[in-house]
């Protein structure tokens, strides 16, 4: 029953957040996308809790706790945004929470570290690098609840969160299924893949955010400091120039 389950739920998880991405920002579907996607890795991941063991695979333990991790910052934090004030409750279960993937990540670095046999050598690139990213995460998290962010920081800490959660899935889905691929690029590709996503779609998303707080900052009509810099110096430039001699019309 728990593989069947964890299979169908995967399965939805794959497919919902490309349409989640092209969904707009905001928009009805991007949330129902973006619910069910949340929804879904949370059954594939509490029914890998329990199926962990019969593979033997200790790694998979810390590996779980960072994406269940990234699925639940991601919602935390369009949660805080929304809210009208802090909540102390709520803030000490997201600091317990960035401490719990800062753990999760040295686990899965030292488990790299130390690794001995053949397959936890053949990973021991993914499971540090995994581990950097998840203490990366924590810490980014932790400093964040002491400096709110900006609008455009807030959305790139949801979309970071929940692409690099989908990016673990992909990642599970390949080393699961894919085994005429070698190791090293079951694990190394969705993550070069997704880093390249993340960066495209930040600046899809944010591109527009920055161009509207210029605006909001220099309306129309104004120049902005930089740019009246620029063409003060551009001004000075053209004043430097020796002039040229006119020609007469005669000549």
């Amino acid at each position: 029953m728990l593989p069947a389950l964890h299979v169908i739920f995967g399965t939805v998880a794959l497919l919902v957040v490309p349409a989640a991405l092209v969904a707009r920002k905001g928009s009805d579907w991007h949330k129902r996308w973006g619910t069910a996607f949340t929804a879904s890795m949370t059954v594939v991941l509490c029914t890998a809790g329990f199926m962990w063991q019969a593979k033997g695979h200790l790694f998979l333990v810390p590996l779980g706790l960072v994406s269940a991790y990234l699925i639940f910052n991601g919602w935390r934090v369009i949660a805080r945004r929304r809210r009208p004030e802090p909540v102390l409750f709520e803030d000490r279960i997201d600091r317990a929470a960035a401490l719990g993937v800062i753990a999760a990540g040295c686990a899965t670095a030292f488990l790299g570290l130390t690794a001995a046999s053949p397959l936890m050598l053949s990973i021991r690139p993914a499971l540090l690098g995994i581990g950097s990213i998840a203490i990366c995460f924590g810490l980014n998290d932790i400093l964040g609840f002491y400096a709110p962010r900006s609008r455009t920081g807030w959305l790139l800490a949801h979309l970071s969160a929940m692409l690099a959660a989908y990016i673990s899935a992909t990642t599970a889905f390949l080393v699961i299924n894919a085994h005429s691929v070698p190791m090293v690029l079951r694990w190394a590709l969705p993550s070069a893949i997704g880093a390249a996503t993340i960066v495209a779609y930040s600046i899809r998303v944010l591109g527009p955010a920055l161009s509207a707080a210029r605006l909001r900052l220099w309306p129309a009509g104004q120049v902005s400091p930089a740019g009246a810099t620029r063409s003060r110096a551009s001004a000075a430039a053209r004043s430097a120039e020796p002039s040229k001699p006119r020609r007469s019309a005669a000549s």
